[in-house]
């Protein structure tokens, strides 16, 4: 029997280890003949398991490739094994051709804007360049593979870090958001980035970044058989009740705080902007801070993110978590409860004014009003 045996292989070289990654290649197998593809993805060990991509927050994506390119790969061997002309030498270097990615997202998108340039005012098509040349510099979207809802999210928070307000970033999505509609009905990307996602224009947060009080309990008291994710989820609790950025947590020094009225203070002065800020260490933080001899365990922003994915799903939260939640989470948690008032909150963030607090939080703050107002005395009928 003319048979042909396709099979992934990870490290074929043992080369790989804690540190160094190692690369994943299509075997192709035929009475005694052994050819390798390289298929480009490389992998630390923890990251293969039982031929698949595990442990990554990309690892849909990366084992669809995977799928693809095997499925590819049969079909090159079934033309040539129906034209008679089964030679495997041959395979990698047709497989390469026809695998070879042509066109990326960010092609996709230039072009689109090229296509509709002329019908363009000035002002709108100076406004697509800006948002064009954004995502070039970024790449976080750069591939068809990339476009997916996590790192949309993660693109508001790149721009955002820059300092684009809600109403400036909404530009940068309703551009994003119609290439990638494009791309979505021209069968490029299977899912769409921006279904579950509801884009508002300077009202409140267009995209909603944080977790509620009891998804919030939920994850700080489940239990994660994980050591390294328990320390990420710790990180989070801690930066929930302080409010940090990853920026000011990274730079927390616990001998920096004093006694006021008997309560422990920190001060400090935020990274990002220089603005000072002040909170109180409330007990569960401080506990934190004990189980850790007062020295927080800190990794780098990039795992946390990664690490945050893995450890939320034990508190069964579906949402593409990430370090800045915890801010906002902590901001909504102060707001909802009713009891401090607005500028103590502005203080504790570090915002420059009062109204940047009230803009970022305005629908928490509506929220509470609700719910003040419907339990509130004069309502009672008499």
């Amino acid at each position: 029997m003319n048979v042909v045996n396709l099979t992934f292989v990870y490290d074929r070289k043992g080369q790989a280890s804690k540190t160094k990654k190692g690369m994943v290649e299509l075997r192709i197998y035929h009475e005694g003949v052994r050819k390798y593809f390289s298929t480009g993805v490389k992998l630390y060990p923890k990251e293969w398991s039982n031929g698949s991509v595990v442990g990554r927050t990309d690892w849909v994506e990366i084992n669809e490739q995977l799928r693809l390119l095997h499925r590819k790969c049969s079909e090159i061997i079934t033309q040539m094994m129906e034209d008679d002309m089964l030679d495997i030498a041959a395979i990698p270097n047709i497989l390469r051709d026809r695998m070879t990615v042509r066109q990326t997202f960010m092609d996709y998108c230039r072009e689109l804007a090229r296509l509709k340039e002329k019908e363009l005012r000035p002002g709108t098509r100076k406004r697509y360049k800006v948002v064009l040349d954004f995502l070039a510099e970024w790449k976080g979207l750069y591939h068809f593979a990339d476009v997916t809802e996590q790192n949309v999210r993660r693109m508001d928070e790149a721009l955002e870090e820059r300092g684009l307000k809600e109403c400036s970033r909404y530009n940068y999505h309703k551009l994003v958001k119609m290439w990638a509609t494009q791309a979505f009905n021209d069968g490029l990307i299977k899912k769409h980035p921006y279904a579950k996602i509801k884009l508002k224009r300077g009202d409140g947060n267009g995209l909603e970044r944080y977790l509620t009080p009891k998804e919030f309990h939920d994850f700080e008291r489940c239990i994660i058989p994980s050591e390294h994710l328990r320390r990420v989820r710790d990180l989070f609790v801690f930066q929930t009740y302080t409010m940090m950025s990853y920026s000011d947590l990274a730079e927390f020094d616990y001998k920096k705080c004093t006694k006021i009225d008997g309560e422990l203070v920190y001060k400090s002065k935020r990274t990002k902007t220089g603005q000072d800020f002040v909170f109180v260490l409330l007990p569960p933080a401080l506990a934190i801070l004990k189980m850790y001899k007062y020295k927080l365990p800190m990794i780098s922003n990039a795992k946390y993110n990664d690490y945050l994915k893995a450890a939320v799903v034990y508190a069964k939260i579906a949402k593409p978590v990430t370090t800045h939640w915890a801010r906002h989470t902590g901001a909504t948690m102060l707001l909802n409860d009713g009891n401090v008032p607005m500028h103590v909150v502005q203080h504790i963030l570090g915002h420059a004014s009062i109204k940047e607090t009230e803009k970022t939080y305005a629908k928490v703050l509506d929220r509470t009003i609700v719910e003040t107002m419907a339990n509130c005395e004069v309502r009672k009928v008499r």
